[in-house]
Parts: C-alpha cells; sequence; structure tokens
C-alpha cells in the first residue's frame, strides 16, 4: 500500500472536518426533526379516547345496563373494536350500589391511559344521591 503524499492528507483533513458539511448535517437534522414533528401532529390530529354517553348512569334495580361503549381513534384510524373492557367483579343490576366499568386499549397511543364510567343501582324508592 502506497504512502499518501502530505497533498492526499490535506484533501483528507479537509473533507472529514469542512464546515459546509457540518452545516449541511446540522441543517438536515432540524429539517428531518421539524418534518417529523409535524407529520406527527398531522397524523394525530383527530386522535381521541372517549366514553360515549353518560360518565356516571343511574339505574333502577333490575334494570339492565347496556354500554354505550368508547370513541378511540389513534394516528387516524377508529381502533375501538380492540378496546379492553372490564366490569367491576361485584356488578349485580340487583343489588343496589355503584359499580365501574373500565376501559382499556394496548396501543402505542394510549398506553396505560384507562378510563372509567360508573352504574349505579339504586333502589326506586331510594334517591340516586344517597346511595353509593
Amino acid at each position: 500500500m502506497a504512502r499518501k503524499s502530505k497533498l492526499e492528507k490535506t484533501v483528507d483533513k479537509q473533507r472529514k472536518n469542512h464546515p459546509v458539511a457540518f452545516f449541511l448535517v446540522v441543517l438536515f437534522l432540524l429539517l428531518g426533526a421539524l418534518g417529523g414533528y409535524f407529520t406527527l401532529k398531522f397524523l394525530t390530529k383527530e386522535d381521541c379516547f372517549l366514553v360515549l354517553g353518560e360518565q356516571t348512569i343511574y339505574l333502577d334495580l333490575g334494570e339492565s345496563f347496556v354500554d354505550d361503549g368508547v370513541k378511540i381513534i389513534a394516528f387516524g384510524k377508529d381502533i375501538s373494536s380492540n378496546v379492553k373492557i372490564e366490569r367491576d367483579e361485584n356488578f349485580d343490576e340487583n343489588v343496589a350500589g355503584r359499580y365501574y366499568v373500565k376501559y382499556t386499549i394496548d396501543n402505542l397511543r394510549y398506553k396505560g391511559v384507562v378510563k372509567y364510567r360508573y352504574v349505579v343501582f339504586v333502589d326506586g324508592n331510594e334517591e340516586a344521591g344517597v346511595v353509593g
């Protein structure tokens, strides 16, 4: 392998440390970051995780609870059908009390987000505000 001349060494050094190259690297890095930020903002502008209907529902004992569900939009796509719904383990339409319905989804956008709806069953002879 031939040794590099002084001129070749100088050219290599200039190529590696040229200020315009450094400026271009920084410029493209900033443009890429800004482009990514605005693309993400555009893709997620319609995103939501909403409990549909009332947050707290009051029903008489024995009435059936009909869940209105949730609306989940992540990155512009409706993923409501992937929601995991859990009811309070003591949920009983025939026992007066306050119960919860818990909604979660395993998704990059809403990982760790939990929404609740409360269902209060009251005895028809009592006022809803007294129970629970």
